[in-house]
């Protein structure tokens, strides 16, 4: 019990080692910008170097321990899930990420977000491949290779094997094979002499007194630290040296430290994911607040790596859908899972087809809001509005494709059949992008939620329609209507539970309705398309339209705050300042002469008046616009919304 206890201790003790160098490095306090020379640097140098030990030992520990088999998988499933909640719980502690983090934390894979994870998942994969091959070769003769891959880019500090600082797949790789490499012998059986034992101490004592000499001959050749931390890497010899010795000395001493899989894991996540680091410091530079996050890190750590392995034991479904199984090789899974994609894209294809065409409708949406097709800030003479939007506003874009995929399942949701619900999707968002492109033209400003709201006005627009128009669109009517009943009879689709449909529709509702807090400051939703990238430019609706879509841009505009009212604000203050002003005005008016030369004039231009009797909460002692209000009685007289300052002719 208490070997076990001793173990558990030391392993939270590596975790906060190396969690505390992360989050000095970029919290990049004042001893590590100045040039000069300092104890906390010495020892911020030797913190570094033990933290990429740690690692070291951690890599070969996992190769050394953990089984290889296909169900390895599903532990990078699980670890790919445990980084997209902490991102969003990052997200809402911090209030802000960007799309780059996104992207990340989304396709790992592609991004590189986690590399090392990657590697070790990798080399254990091929774990029994990988033995049997060892043991074609004697064990001096590998450690010799791998001191030569290893040793050469340290001497001459060149990357030759493009194995980089250590915070990538191949070095990951290259250590848990290391480990794999020591499984294949008894290490505790191992015969270590005094050539050895003179070998590993001076490993050991060269790795120590370059982390610690380093920052100093830097600083008297070079003049600043830019090779300080040059051997404080993973892939530097010294390290990976020190690595090999504590591992082989804690299995001589017989430790039996035991690696939770999902553990090293996540401290390797922790390790490799740049963005995690990076929120957990959130401008802290105090070492001591630094050193208490680390220590909560590694407690988050433990207690995630205890609940994942329960969740693993007991949850199988994942490994069904995976076609995870223990007998079956990673070639046989991978055409087995080939097969199942396969089977399942000709199943669903017309919802694939579905979305497909919703991100072309999206795409549409965005283009048609350019009248003359230049992108916004920079003309036609630079690029256009189709790269600008598929190339630097590809986010956005798909939020669109979202949203209108999330407008398909409501109207889903309540009709329950597929081709209706597909197709009046299409013809309500095709009539919106039109009516939407037709405003731009006219008025330089998509339609407004104030607009819609405006149901008396119908009547009136669509007088205003040409004839010929009309008619075509119930010939259009009448086409999809036969589309409809000739998909639904060819291409019947099976009905969805009616549990998803209605959990499309509250999706749908909780999405659409959460516009009612975008511009709110401090909303979680507000914040979140800040970060991801929305521009609501309320100063230029059409270039607003242009960046984010039709849909993003009328869902910007649906609640703008104008003017915030001040906390102290009511009418009592407002009738004080009235009284202010007004005795101050007639004890001026005492003795002002009627000469305008030295008089201000101020003008009120006729765009700019506002019909005080439509404000429900004024009450008025009289009407001032009574003559007004007569010449409108006799002559044509509306309203008119304008978004933009005035009506645009001053």
């Amino acid at each position: 019990m208490i070997k076990k206890l001793c173990n558990a201790l030391m392993a939270c003790v590596a975790m906060v080692i190396v969690t505390f160098s992360l989050l000095i490095a970029q919290a990049n306090p004042t001893f590590l910008q100045s040039n000069l020379l300092s104890k906390r640097l010495f020892a911020y140098s030797l913190l570094n170097n033990f933290s990429n030990v740690i690692i070291g030992v951690l890599l070969i520990l996992i190769g050394y321990q953990i089984k290889g088999n296909i169900k390895l998988i599903k532990k990078y499933v699980y670890i790919y899930v445990v980084n997209l909640l902490i991102f969003i719980g990052l997200f809402l502690w911090t209030r802000s990420f960007t799309i780059q983090n996104l992207y990340d934390a989304v396709l790992p894979i592609t991004r590189n977000t986690y590399p090392i994870v990657l590697g070790a998942i990798s080399a254990l994969l091929i774990k029994d491949k990988l033995k049997n091959w060892f043991k074609k070769y004697r064990f001096p003769v590998i450690l010799s290779g791998y001191a030569i891959v290893f040793a050469l880019p340290s001497i001459f500090n060149k990357d030759i094997f493009g194995i980089g600082n250590g915070n990538n797949a191949i070095t990951a790789f290259l250590l848990v094979t290391l480990g794999i490499v020591f499984s294949n012998v008894e290490v505790d059986k191992l015969h270590i002499d005094k050539k050895v034992i003179t070998l590993m101490s001076i490993s050991v004592m060269l790795n120590i007194t370059l982390a610690l000499s380093m920052p100093f001959i830097s600083w008297r050749i070079r003049g600043d630290f830019s090779t300080a931390y040059r051997f404080n890497v993973l892939t530097s010899i010294s390290v990976v040296a020190m690595s090999i010795v504590i591992f082989t000395v804690g299995q001589k001493l017989k430790t039996n430290i035991k690696i939770s899989e999902y553990i090293g894991l996540l401290l390797l996540l922790v390790y490799s994911n740049n963005f995690i680091i990076e929120k957990i410091v959130n401008g802290s530079i105090s070492l001591k607040v630094l050193l208490f996050k680390s220590c909560i890190v590694s407690i988050i750590v433990v207690v995630l790596g205890w609940l994942l392995s329960k969740i693993d034991k007991r949850n199988l479904t994942l490994e069904e859908r995976l076609l995870l199984n223990d007998d079956k090789s990673i070639n046989l899974w991978g055409r087995n899972l080939i097969s199942y994609i396969i089977t399942n894209v000709k199943k669903y294809r017309f919802n694939i087809m579905n979305i497909i065409f919703l991100y072309i409708l999206a795409y549409v949406s965005f283009i048609l809001m350019s009248p003359d097709f230049s992108a916004p800030h920079l003309g036609k003479d630079h690029t256009n509005i189709f790269f600008y939007t598929f190339f630097v506003r590809q986010h956005m874009l798909i939020l669109n494709t979202m949203l209108f995929y999330l407008l398909y399942r409501f109207i889903y949701g309540i009709i329950g059949r597929f081709w209706i619900s597909i197709i009046l999707n299409y013809a309500v968002i095709a009539v919106a992008i039109v009516a939407d492109a037709i405003k731009i033209h006219y008025r330089t400003e998509p339609i407004l939620p104030a607009e819609v709201t405006m149901v008396s006005a119908y009547g009136d627009i669509l007088s205003m329609v040409p004839q010929f128009i009309l008619w075509i669109t119930a010939i259009i009517i009448v086409i999809l209507i036969g589309i409809i009943i000739y998909c639904e009879r060819k291409l019947p689709q099976n009905k969805v539970k009616w549990r998803f449909r209605i959990l499309g529709i509250v999706f749908a509702v909780l999405v659409y309705s959460s516009s009612t807090r975008i511009n709110h400051e401090g909303s979680i939703v507000g914040d979140f398309l800040n970060s991801y990238g929305n521009l609501p430019t309320f100063e230029n609706q059409e270039q607003g339209a242009q960046q984010n879509g039709a849909l993003q841009q009328f869902l910007n505009n649906i609640d703008v705050t104008i003017m915030k009212k001040e906390t102290d604000y009511s009418k009592k203050k407002v009738d004080k300042l009235a009284r202010k002003y007004s005795k101050l005005a007639n004890e001026i008016n005492v003795t002002r002469d009627n000469n305008l030369s030295t008089q201000t004039i101020i003008f009120n231009l006729s765009e700019s008046l506002a019909n005080p009797n439509r404000l429900k909460e004024v009450e008025l002692s009289h009407n001032p616009l009574s003559y007004i209000d007569s010449v409108k009685g006799n002559t044509t007289s509306g309203l008119m919304i304008s978004s933009g300052l005035g009506g645009w002719d001053c």
